[in-house]
C-alpha cells in the first residue's frame, strides 16, 4: 500500500470518527472532504465537483421533494386511512397493518415521509385505544425500513450505491434488482418485527398522555404584574412557591430572564409565565393583582397542550431549549422534555436539544399551523390536522402514479429513454407545478446536509480507486477468505456494512464499500459484481439496532419514550435476521 493509500485510508478513518462522534454536520464534513481531498492532490478538482452533477444527487433532490409533496397534501394521509380499515380493534391486527402499510409504502415514497403521516396515526390510536405508544412506533419504523429495500427508490441508499457503482465503471442497479431478495426479507421480516416487538419491548407512555393523567391538570399562562400587587418586592420563586403555581420564566424591560430565580424579587409591570392549576391561575388575578398580560396567547380558558418531535437534520440541535425564542417565534412555551423515556421538567429550558427529543409545548391553537411550516419540528398531531393543501391530495397521488410507472418502464429496459435523475426531477416539477407545494417549500424540503456530504462521499471513493486504495483492501479480503467462495464474500462484506451503519452514517459506509466491493469482485474473476453490490445496498438497511443507524429509528426515539438499550433490545435479533436471511439470497444469486 503506497503513501497515497495510506493518506486516503487516514482520511477516510478521521471522517468516520468525525461522523460518530457528532461534533460536525454532514455538510461540512461533505465539504471538508471535498477540500483535503483537492488541496492533499488526491483528486483533481473537476472530479470532485462532479459530484454535484451525479445523478444519484438530483435523483434525491427530486425524491425529497416529491415526499413533501405527498405530506403538504392529504395524499399519503388518504393512504393511511384506507389501511385503518382493515385494523379492527385488535392491538395485535392493528400494528400488523400498520407495519404492513407503512413497508408496502415505503417501497415507492421516502420511508421519512411516510413515519411523518403515520407517527401522528398511530399516536393518536394509541391515546384512543389504549395501547401504549411504545409498543407501535418502533417496530413501524423497522417495517419502513425493511420497506425500503422492495425497490431501487425505496431508500435513498439504494440510489446512493447504485449511483456510486455507476461512477466507478459498473453499471447501476436496477429498478426492481433488490426485490427478488427483499420480497420475501418483507414477508417474513415484517410479521417477526411485530411479534418480538409483543415480546421484547416496554410500555411507555408520550407526555401528553401522561400529564393528562395526572390526578390535576395543570395549566400555563402570562400575568402582568399590577402596580400594588402584594408580590412586589418578594423572591420570585418563593412568592409564587407559596402560591402553588410555577414561575416558568419572567419578562421585565423586554428581557427574558430564567428559571433559577436567585436575586429577583417581583416589579410592578414584570410580565410572569405560570404553570399550576387553571383554577388557581385564575384566583390569582383578582387575589394578588395580577392582569392577563395585554393580547396575551396564554389564556388558561383556551391553551392547549401537544407535542413537538425534534426532526433527525433539525438546525436546532446542539442548542439549549431557552435559546430556542419558540416564544417569540411561534407563541409557544416548552412546559417538559421527553428524552431517554424520562421526563424532564424542572429546568427543562436548559436542556441540550437532540434530534429524537420531544418537546411538551402549550399555546393557542393556531400556532400549530407555524409550527408545521418548521423544518425543525414535526407536530404530532392526529393525520386530519396535518395536511395543509387537502385539495391537491389527488394531484400528488397521480404524480406519485407517474413518476412509479416511469421509474417501472425504466428498470423494464427503457433506461436509455426514461433515466431514473430526469423521472425524479420531472416528478419534482410537477408537483410544484400542480400545485401541492410551493417552489420555495420544494427547496426547503430538500436535505442539502446530506446531498453535500453524498458529494464529499463520491470524491473519497473516487480517491480510494485511484490511489489504489480499494484494490488493496480488496486483496486483503481476498486474502483473508480466501477458500470460503464468493458467496462468503458477500456474507462478509454485508457484515461489515452491518456494523459500520450501527455506529455512523450509512451514507459514508456506502460510498466507502462500493469501490472495495467492485475491487473484491475483480480480484475473485467475477465477471458480475451485483451480488457484491447488492450487499453493500442491502447493508445499508440492516440499521436496527442503535437510533443512529437510520433517521427514522430518530424519528420514533423521543416519541415512543425509547432508550438506547429498547434498540439493542428488539433491533439486534433483526440485525442478525436480517444478515443471515440475505446472506442465503446472495449466495443464491452469487456464481461459483
Amino acid at each position: 500500500m503506497g503513501l497515497d493509500a495510506l493518506l486516503v485510508a487516514a482520511i477516510a478513518v478521521l471522517s468516520l470518527a468525525l461522523l460518530v462522534s457528532g461534533k460536525l454536520s454532514l455538510d461540512l464534513i461533505g465539504l471538508g472532504l471535498i477540500l483535503v481531498l483537492v488541496f492533499s492532490g488526491q483528486v483533481e478538482a473537476r472530479s470532485a465537483l462532479a459530484g454535484f452533477g451525479n445523478g444519484t444527487v438530483v435523483t434525491l433532490a427530486g425524491l425529497y421533494v416529491i415526499g413533501e409533496g405527498l405530506t403538504r397534501t392529504s395524499a399519503m394521509a388518504f393512504l393511511a386511512r384506507l389501511v385503518l380499515r382493515l385494523s379492527g380493534g385488535s392491538p395485535t391486527r392493528l400494528l400488523l397493518v400498520l407495519c404492513c402499510a407503512t413497508a408496502l409504502i415505503s417501497a415507492v415514497a421516502s420511508n421519512t415521509a411516510v413515519m411523518l403521516v403515520f407517527l401522528p396515526l398511530a399516536i393518536g390510536l394509541s391515546r384512543d385505544l389504549g395501547i401504549p405508544v411504545s409498543r407501535l412506533l418502533m417496530p413501524m419504523a423497522f417495517a419502513s425500513i425493511f420497506g425500503g429495500t422492495l425497490t431501487l427508490v425505496g431508500s435513498s441508499i439504494n440510489l446512493l450505491t447504485s449511483g456510486a457503482a455507476e461512477a466507478y465503471g459498473a453499471a447501476p442497479l436496477g429498478m426492481f434488482e433488490m426485490t427478488p431478495i427483499a420480497a420475501p426479507l418483507c414477508l417474513v421480516g415484517v410479521p417477526l418485527t411485530v411479534y418480538l416487538a409483543r415480546k421484547l419491548l416496554p410500555d411507555r407512555s408520550s407526555l401528553s398522555v401522561a400529564l393528562a393523567a395526572a390526578p390535576t391538570p395543570e395549566f400555563v399562562t402570562e400575568l402582568t404584574v399590577g402596580g400594588s400587587s402584594p408580590l412586589i418586592g418578594r423572591p420570585v420563586s418563593q412568592s409564587l412557591g407559596l402560591e402553588k403555581v410555577e414561575p416558568l420564566f419572567l419578562v421585565r424591560d423586554e428581557r427574558m430572564i430564567w428559571p433559577p430565580f436567585r436575586k429577583e424579587v417581583v416589579e410592578p409591570g414584570d410580565v410572569l409565565m405560570l404553570r399550576g392549576p387553571v383554577q388557581r391561575l385564575l384566583d390569582l388575578g383578582s387575589r394578588l393583582e395580577l392582569q392577563m398580560h395585554g393580547d396575551t396567547r396564554f389564556d388558561p380558558h383556551t391553551m392547549v397542550l401537544f407535542e413537538l418531535a425534534v426532526a433527525p437534520r433539525s438546525t436546532l440541535a446542539g442548542r439549549q431549549v431557552r435559546d430556542l425564542h419558540l416564544w417569540r417565534d411561534f407563541g409557544v412555551i416548552v412546559v417538559a422534555v421527553l428524552r431517554g423515556g424520562h421526563h424532564f421538567r424542572e429546568r427543562a429550558s436548559q436542556m441540550i436539544l437532540r434530534p429524537g427529543d420531544v418537546l411538551l409545548v402549550s399555546g393557542p391553537e393556531e400556532s400549530q399551523a407555524r409550527l408545521r411550516s418548521s423544518m425543525d419540528f414535526f407536530l404530532l398531531q392526529g393525520i386530519a390536522e396535518k395536511p395543509v393543501l387537502k385539495a391537491h391530495g389527488r394531484r400528488a397521488l397521480w404524480v406519485l402514479a407517474a413518476v412509479v410507472a416511469l421509474f417501472s418502464l425504466g428498470g423494464l429496459g427503457l433506461s436509455e429513454w426514461l433515466p431514473i435523475p430526469m423521472v425524479s426531477l420531472a416528478g419534482a416539477t410537477a408537483m410544484v407545478l400542480a400545485g401541492c407545494l410551493r417552489a420555495r417549500r420544494a427547496y426547503r424540503a430538500i436535505d442539502w446536509p446530506i446531498l453535500i456530504f453524498v458529494v464529499g462521499a463520491l470524491a473519497l471513493g473516487e480517491a480510494m480507486k485511484t490511489s489504489a486504495l480499494a484494490d488493496s483492501l480488496a486483496h486483503g479480503i481476498v486474502k483473508l477468505m480466501s477458500g470460503l467462495g464468493p458467496a462468503a464474500v458477500a456474507s462478509g462484506l454485508l457484515f461489515v456494512g452491518t456494523f459500520l451503519n450501527q455506529l455512523t452514517s450509512p451514507y459514508a459506509v456506502t460510498v466507502l464499500l462500493t469501490p472495495i466491493a467492485l475491487a473484491t469482485a475483480g480480484s475473485l474473476g467475477l465477471e458480475d459484481p451485483r451480488p457484491f453490490l447488492l450487499a453493500i445496498a442491502f447493508s445499508g438497511s440492516n440499521a436496527f439496532a442503535t437510533p443512529m443507524g437510520h433517521q427514522v429509528n430518530l424519528m420514533v426515539l423521543g416519541p415512543g419514550g425509547y432508550r438506547f438499550s429498547d434498540f439493542l433490545r428488539l433491533g439486534l435479533p433483526l440485525c442478525l435476521f436480517f444478515w443471515v436471511f440475505v446472506s442465503v439470497g446472495l449466495a443464491l444469486a452469487t456464481p461459483g
